[in-house]
């Protein structure tokens, strides 16, 4: 028996087995990608930090309200004409 072009064969095999190589290379990059990830410049951390303790604080200041109210109960409390209407003129405009 006389085989031509053995080298040629030879390459044939080389060739897949280095496709299969490459082939297993590529499945695996999936696993080894990192995750994505996110960090907060000290600026944006400090901003979170208060913007937690404003959501914790309450919209109503009690200790205003109290003052105000307790000035109008005794008839302490007065507002002349002309801050009102500046004050409605302001809003407005």
């Amino acid at each position: 028996m006389y085989v031509n072009n053995v080298n040629s064969a030879s390459s044939f095999y080389t060739s897949t087995s280095n496709a299969a190589a490459r082939y297993a290379a590529v499945s695996n990059v999936g696993n080894v990608q990192r995750r994505d990830e996110l960090t907060l410049s000290q600026q944006a951390q400090s901003f979170q930090d208060v913007l937690k303790k404003l959501q914790n604080e309450s919209e109503v200041r009690q200790a205003k309200v109290d003052e105000y109210a307790q000035k109008i109960a005794s008839g302490m409390y007065s507002v002349s004409s002309s801050d009102i209407a500046k004050s409605i003129l302001a809003s407005r405009f």
